[in-house]
């Protein structure tokens, strides 16, 4: 059985200085690094019984869960075959029927945008060179000249031609003989 955590054995001397490093004449490296070393090998070891007991508490909590699930799932089993049965008709089935469609018609319509495509070049370079033709042979006619209308000249102010054309139209009014 293989565990993901490390333990740590200290075997204890008659010196105690064996068991906790300790900065020594022979040490090349600071006593801070000495210090760091204990320091990581601590939090380790806490970690480790930390996740340790945690896993195991864990597994205490969960415990009477599968007793307590299987009667409830034997009430619930209706209602999960019910929504097995809504979600292979209304989701799984249409989804299988229409990725089959689409996977079928997929050539039909690369087929049919690859002439729509070739269409409209082939149209638009008919009339690229029926334009081109007719420049060619009709040469562009010049513009006509512009004819300006005569200004009128308004006996009031705001009248305008079309307020004197208002004015002479005659109101006719139809009475009821008895």
């Amino acid at each position: 059985m293989s565990s993901s955590t490390a333990t740590v054995f200290i075997h204890a001397t008659n010196a105690p200085s064996v068991a906790i490093p300790a900065a020594s004449a022979t040490s090349t490296s600071p006593p801070i690094v000495e210090l760091a070393r204990l320091t990581g090998h601590a939090l380790s070891l806490s970690f480790s019984y930390t996740a340790h007991g945690s896993v195991t508490l864990l597994r205490y909590i969960l415990l009477p869960l599968p007793l307590l699930s299987t009667p409830l799932l034997y009430l619930l089993a209706p209602v999960f075959v019910l929504s097995q049965v809504l979600l292979d008709v209304f989701i799984f089935t249409p989804f299988t029927i229409v990725s089959v469609l689409v996977r079928n018609i997929y050539p039909v319509y690369v087929f049919v945008g690859a002439a729509c495509i070739c269409a409209a070049f082939v149209g638009y370079l008919a009339r690229a060179i029926t334009v081109g033709l007719t420049y060619a042979i009709f040469a562009p006619r010049s513009a006509p000249p512009l004819e300006e209308p005569e200004p009128t000249i308004s006996r009031e102010k705001g009248t305008t031609k079309n307020a004197q054309k208002a004015r002479s139209r005659k109101r006719v009014s139809i009475k009821e003989e008895r």
